[in-house]
């Protein structure tokens, strides 16, 4: 009798044991990763994590370099069963590895052999701060999958937004800017975005890499896992031209941004028809009417001089330039938990 008695409590003690290294090692409530570029990173919305460190930590911060923002819109979402926002439960239900200036190839799944002919998915980030210069690596954005697996996690959604470096969106808002647009007067809005979009935009292969990214994140995250891939809003509202739009620019760029949305809807819909799990998610129309000049405005207005946590504090315009603000950023969210809301109560297939 008594040494059932020893093995009972031994017994017990272990599930005890056990038990409390569960709850240690595995999140309550489901689980968010928030992946892609500028738009999902919280570009130009101060504070970014880290940077509160001296310049000697901050500029070897991944999260600093990155400018994943304590505001960004992926940490605004919500999930049942989780107290709170994202924000909330960084590490536990939301892993962040967005990062500013991120192209598709930063989500790939790289072969033994693309590894060997020297091909990375790891992202360059260059700085010059503070009499600190030079340059860092960010780790492969799908790396962060691995803290998922040492907590015993899997991911319900995956958030991302990419491709607008791929197709060089920061060199369509210079060319905006500098008014090369309106060089072009013999041909219609519409027709001269279309020759924008196929001779500048439409870089040879491009539409392959975001599909290959989208593929990728799949392999990686799971099939039970939705992906859902956010579209790129209006960044300016017709008719608000200043002296560094006019309104015919204005008016190019609101057609390049829907072509745009449209190729990105188009490439999610054949990913579900190979039978990815992954959502498109539209912006552009909730960003109408709060462009950067409006008076209510989403997104951040041209700004020609570095700005407090500019990456080069000598650089001319700040990257913090037509990204969303903290309004925007709500805007973003908005749009993304109305879809995770309808797949949640099944309403959505």
């Amino acid at each position: 009798m008594k040494k059932k008695m020893r093995v009972l409590c031994l017994l017990t003690a272990m599930m005890l044991a056990y038990g409390g290294a569960f709850s240690v090692s595995a999140a309550e409530g489901k689980v968010i990763v928030s992946l892609g570029d500028s738009y999902s990173s919280g570009e130009g919305i101060e504070p970014f994590y880290g940077q509160e460190e001296e310049i000697g930590e901050r500029v070897q911060n991944p999260d600093w370099l990155a400018h994943r923002s304590e505001k960004s819109w992926p940490g605004m979402l919500t999930l049942p069963g989780v107290e709170g926002s994202m924000k909330d439960h960084r590490g536990e239900n939301w892993f962040f590895a967005a990062a500013t200036g991120a192209k598709s190839e930063h989500l790939y799944l790289l072969t033994g052999e693309e590894k060997q002919e020297g091909m990375t998915a790891e992202q360059e980030k260059e700085y010059n701060r503070d009499n600190h210069s030079g340059k860092a690596l960010l780790a492969p954005q799908l790396d962060i999958f691995d803290e998922l697996d040492a907590k015993g996690l899997k991911a319900d959604y995956v958030t991302v937004t990419i491709g607008g470096n791929d197709i060089g969106f920061p060199s369509m808002v210079k060319m905006a800017i500098a008014r090369v647009y309106d060089l072009v007067i013999d041909m219609t809005v519409e027709e001269q975005a279309e020759k924008l979009w196929n001779n500048y935009y439409t870089v040879p292969g491009t539409r392959e890499k975001i599909k290959r990214a989208y593929r990728d994140i799949a392999a990686r995250a799971g099939e039970q896992a939705c992906i859902l891939s956010a579209g790129y809003p209006r960044i300016l509202d017709p008719d608000q031209g200043d002296i560094y739009f006019s309104s015919h620019t204005i008016e190019v760029i609101i057609e390049l941004t829907r072509l745009f949305n449209r190729e990105l809807q188009d490439l999610a819909e054949e990913c579900r028809g190979e039978g990815i799990n992954i959502r498109f998610v539209p912006v552009e129309e909730a960003f109408e009417g709060h462009g950067a000049y409006s008076e209510d405005n989403w997104i951040n207005p041209v700004m020609l001089t570095a700005q407090a946590q500019d990456l080069d504090e000598s650089a001319i315009g700040s990257i913090y330039s037509m990204h969303p603000n903290e309004k925007g950023a709500r805007g973003y969210a908005a749009c993304v938990q109305a879809v995770i809301d309808s797949l949640e109560a099944g309403s959505e297939k």
